[in-house]
Formats: structure tokens, C-alpha cells, sequence
């Protein structure tokens, strides 16, 4: 007998967790295979893009093969396809690759960004609700900084170097905080003053960040970002854009040629056409058991919702918001019913009986972070984002994903570059110095003790205990502890070992540190040590004594 089908369409946030819950509970039962059909082959994490449209990750970050999510749930079968028409009156879907026959049917290709048909918006600017589009921006703004780095006109420069984003809810907010801290590292790359990258954000509302009910969090956002030289206009109403830059309700005009618009979310267009219910957002109806609507108002009990498709409005907690929470709740409530549906599950359960929000969290670039947790419970700082990125690793958690875990720890805390982690770095392995730390220390512990004398009867024979080697000696201790100019003090105490060896003969201990002291002077300073700090400056400061200071563009005429 042929296995009937549970089809899922659309691997996203809802699709993913949908096709985990209904592969655990159906996994002994033959009945039925499950059907995941999505264009790509992998899973987007979408919440995550303006990292890659900023340059802090690169785009595999975002990025799981489906094959590695469901590699253990034989009852899953995966199909690369785009869906062209449901028939619900047959209960079958066309897709690129042909049709599909389902006994159930679930919903959830997500949304697309929703410019309200602003003039100008695809033609002269960007928008983003894709991996496609965050990698179009990312090589966008690396281009148009060069491009403006080399322009002598001032006011074709000044539009250049102009960075406008249209929106402030989520991805608005954390789009404008990456590309903050984007600027410094474009602006070193192309010899620019930093406050040449000019960087707006645009609000046709008076208040920003308005998904936070706590005002308290938005304006300590709010003043993170102005503190930093973003600027924040309210009020401010796209009409329209052109070659020239943005165009406003009252007629003036901002000059840019990087417009990024994150105001809105809409259903997929093609969803209008699969014979539901529409609402608002173009999304398509649900009903309380996430049933989707059909156009005489009766729910159809073979084809359920999830994620950005659809739009609810529950009693107590109000629209379902355009979130992973909310496409993880509509799964939940979905993914039950249809065990209901099949007998695997003890009763059906609406949206309202399995709603729970745990909070928001809205970073701004790499260290900052304003988070309203469970209800009530609101942080900001590097404590909120250690949240932001817990609460990330949590989802991993849930559609049993160790190697989503594993690589999201890598990407965001051991191979970030330029210090881009809520730990500014100091614990990343691109410099491959974080392991070194240990060795760092205790040695650093060993010089003080030879300086003081404190080794005991080993002190004399090996180290010298008076007056210059002395100092040297708490000098190379208190240099590896605080892991100040540890290069310099690597080759200190490297000396200090030889000559000991010179004067008072071999001991495998002066082998130890010799070995030791060659690993702490591959920049071992800057795994939790003040080198992160004192390195670049230096480097910049004696730079620029003995070259100058570089710049984009010169004019020695003008001496």
C-alpha cells in the first residue's frame, strides 16, 4: 500500500520546525512519509542576513543544508522545487519537478519585503528578505565606499559615501548597527576618515523601534546609535527614488546611491493565487487551528499555515507578528492538528492554547544589544547580547541541529574578524592566539615568581634574583598577565632564559620556557589581554609619525 503524504511547502522557519515535530511523532508509523518542498536546498536562519549584508559573516553562516537537518529522520524526504499551484479541491500541488498528491498539506513559504509600491524602490535601491539580497548589498557597499574613496567632485563623493535605511523595526535597526561597525573597517581599507561614511536611517513614523513596548529600551538604542554618528531621522516619509538619492514628502532630498529599504513585510505573490482567503499583508487567512481560509469563509481541514504566509489575530497576544516565534507558535499549533488529524495526537489545540513569547532582542552591530525578555525582564549591553545569541542557539536546540549549533558558535565567536563578537574578539581564532592564553599566564605567574625569588631552591641556579634581571624578570610577569606588548616580553624572556643557560647551565625548565616564550609571541596578547588595544594603536600612532597619514586622495598643490 502507498505511503500517503504530509507536504510541506516551504523550508523556512515554520516549514523546518513543522516537517521536526510530525518526523519524531510519526517516526514508527508506515502510513505516512513527509513531503519538504522548498526552491532551495537548504535552510535560510533569515534573522541573521544583515550580518551578511554587512560583512560579518559570510553567507554559509546563514545557511544549512536541509540534508544535514533531516539526515536522521528517514521519514522525511526532501524535493528542490518551486510550487506553481495548489489544488485543494483534488489535494495535489504542481511544482517545477511535477505534481504531488497530499493527504495533508502545510503552508509556509514566508514573506518578501514590502516596499508599498514606492516609485524608484527596485530600480535605484535594495531591498532585504533574502540571502540573494544580503549578498547583493554586501558587494554593493564594499563597491560603492571604493567608488566614493576615489571621487574628487564633493558633492558626487558626499552622495557616495551616503548610506541611507529605510525602516526601524528589526531588521532595519540591526542592518544600521552591522553596517556601523562596517564603516570603520571600509573606511581603513580605503584610506578614508571614518566620519566621511555617512550613515542614515529613515522612519516615516515618529518613534523607532516601535515592536519594543518598553521606550526606555528603544531610546537607549536610540542614543547608541546617534552616539555613534548614525543618523536617526523620524517623520521622515519616503515618496520615491531616483538615480540622485531619496526623495521625501515635502519635496527635499537625500543624496545616496545606497538606498536599503526593511520597512515592511508582505506575503509572496504567488500565494494570491492558490485559491485562500487573503488578508492583510497579502497573507492568506488562518483560523484558530491554523486551518487556512478559503474564499466563502469555511476553513479547508486538509491545508494548514505557518510563518509569514498567513495572518491571525489571537484574542490575548493580538497579530501574529512576522517573527520566528510567531512562525514557531503557528507550527506548534499546526503540527499538532495534524496529529490530531491522524490519531497521533489526544486533542486538537488552537493557536491561543500553545502561543508563548519569550521576548525580543535587537542587536546594534556586533557588542550592543537591547532585549525585553519573558515579559518584563529588559537588558541592554553585552549581557543582552549573550541572550540574542542564546536565543539563537536555542532554535538550533529545538529542530535538533548539532551542527547548526557547532558552526553558529565558530562563525560568531571564533572566526569573526576585527573584533565583530559581543567579546570584541579578544577570543577569536583568526589570529589564532586564543589558545596560547593558558601558557601566557603561567608563564607570566613563573617570571614574577623568579623575580621576587619565590621559586626557592630553584631560583638561583637558573634565573638571576638581583637588581636589572630582576626587574626584567617582574616586568615579563606583569607583561604576560595583563597580556601588554607580549611580543616584545616573548623576546625578553626568551633572552633572559638563554643567558641563564650561558651562565648557569642547562635545565630542561629553561627548555620549557624557551618553547613557551616562542608561543606566546604569535600575538597571544590579544586573547583576553590588553595587546587587542594597545597593538592597533601603537601601529596607527608610530604609522603615521613615520609615514604620515594616509588618505584617499591627495593635493600636494595645495601646500
Amino acid at each position: 500500500m502507498p505511503k500517503k503524504n504530509i507536504v510541506i511547502v516551504g523550508a523556512g522557519f515554520g516549514g523546518v520546525f513543522t516537517a521536526k515535530k510530525l518526523a519524531k511523532k510519526l517516526k514508527h508509523n508506515q502510513d505516512y512519509r513527509i513531503i519538504l518542498v522548498d526552491k532551495h536546498s537548504y535552510f535560510t536562519y533569515l534573522t541573521e542576513i544583515h550580518e551578511v549584508a554587512a560583512q560579518r559573516v559570510k553567507p554559509n553562516h546563514v545557511k544549512e543544508d536541509l540534508e544535514h537537518l533531516f539526515s536522521h529522520d528517514k521519514n522525511v524526504e526532501l524535493v528542490t522545487a518551486e510550487v506553481t499551484e495548489i489544488d485543494s479541491a483534488n489535494k495535489s500541488i504542481t511544482t517545477t519537478r511535477g505534481k504531488i498528491p497530499y493527504e495533508k498539506l502545510v503552508i509556509s513559504i514566508g514573506g518578501t519585503s514590502n516596499n508599498f509600491g514606492t516609485p524608484g524602490v527596485v530600480e535605484y535601491g535594495f531591498e532585504m528578505w533574502s540571502i540573494e539580497e544580503a549578498i547583493r548589498i554586501r558587494q554593493h557597499l564594499a563597491n560603492i565606499i571604493a567608488q566614493g574613496a576615489a571621487e574628487s567632485d564633493p558633492q558626487k563623493r558626499e552622495q557616495l559615501l551616503t548610506i541611507a535605511v529605510v525602516g526601524t523595526g528589526f531588521t532595519g535597526a540591526e542592518l544600521m548597527g552591522e553596517i556601523m561597525d562596517l564603516r570603520k573597517i571600509l573606511a581603513a581599507e580605503n584610506k578614508l576618515d571614518e566620519s566621511e561614511i555617512k550613515l542614515v536611517i529613515l522612519e516615516a513614523g515618529d518613534k523607532i523601534l516601535k515592536m519594543l513596548s518598553d521606550r526606555k529600551l528603544a531610546a537607549k538604542a536610540g542614543r547608541y546609535m546617534t552616539d555613534r554618528g548614525i543618523d536617526i531621522r523620524s517623520n521622515s516619509k519616503v515618496t520615491g527614488v531616483d538615480e540622485e538619492g531619496v526623495i521625501f514628502g515635502d519635496g527635499s532630498h537625500l543624496p545616496t546611491k545606497s538606498l536599503i529599504w526593511t520597512a515592511g513585510v508582505k506575503a509572496k505573490d504567488v500565494v494570491s493565487q492558490w485559491g485562500f482567503k487573503i488578508g492583510h499583508g497579502g497573507r492568506i487567512e488562518a483560523d484558530d487551528y491554523m486551518h487556512a481560509v478559503l474564499p466563502d469563509g469555511k476553513s479547508d481541514p486538509d491545508v494548514y499555515l505557518a510563518g509569514d504566509t498567513m495572518t491571525y489575530v489571537d484574542q490575548k497576544t493580538g497579530p501574529v507578528p512576522q517573527t520566528v516565534e510567531g512562525a514557531e507558535n503557528a507550527a506548534k499549533a499546526a503540527s499538532n492538528n495534524i496529529l490530531h488529524d491522524l490519531g497521533a495526537a489526544k486533542e486538537a489545540k488552537t493557536f491561543g492554547q500553545v502561543v508563548k513569547y519569550h521576548g525580543y532582542a535587537v542587536s546594534i552591530g556586533s557588542h550592543y544589544t537591547v532585549a525585553s525578555l519573558l515579559g518584563s525582564f529588559n537588558i541592554s549591553g553585552f549581557f543582552a547580547s549573550l541572550a540574542k545569541h542564546g536565543i539563537n542557539l536555542y532554535f538550533y536546540s529545538q529542530i535538533k541541529s548539532a551542527y547548526g549549533i557547532f558552526h553558529y558558535m565558530l562563525d560568531e565567536f571564533f572566526r569573526t574578524e576585527h573584533g565583530r563578537n559581543p567579546f570584541r574578539g579578544t577570543i577569536s581564532r583568526q589570529g589564532n592566539v586564543l589558545w596560547a592564553t593558558p601558557m601566557r599566564i603561567f608563564l607570566g605567574v613563573f617570571w614574577l615568581l623568579a623575580g621576587t625569588g619565590a621559586l626557592g631552591a630553584h631560583t638561583q641556579p637558573l634565573f638571576w634574583t638581583v637588581s636589572f634581571a630582576a626587574l626584567m624578570e617582574l616586568l615579563t610577569g606583569v607583561s604576560f598577565l595583563t597580556g601588554l606588548f607580549t611580543w616584545t616580553f616573548g623576546l625578553v624572556s626568551l633572552i633572559l632564559c638563554i643567558v641563564s643557560w650561558a651562565v648557569h647551565g642547562f635545565d630542561i625548565i629553561q627548555l620549557f620556557v624557551i618553547f613557551g616564550s616562542l608561543t606566546v609571541m604569535n600575538g597571544s596578547g590579544r586573547g583576553f589581554g590588553l595587546d587587542i588595544l594597545a597593538v592597533p594603536m601603537m601601529q596607527k600612532f608610530f604609522g603615521n609619525i613615520w609615514y604620515g597619514r594616509g588618505k584617499s586622495q591627495y593635493d600636494e598643490l595645495e601646500k
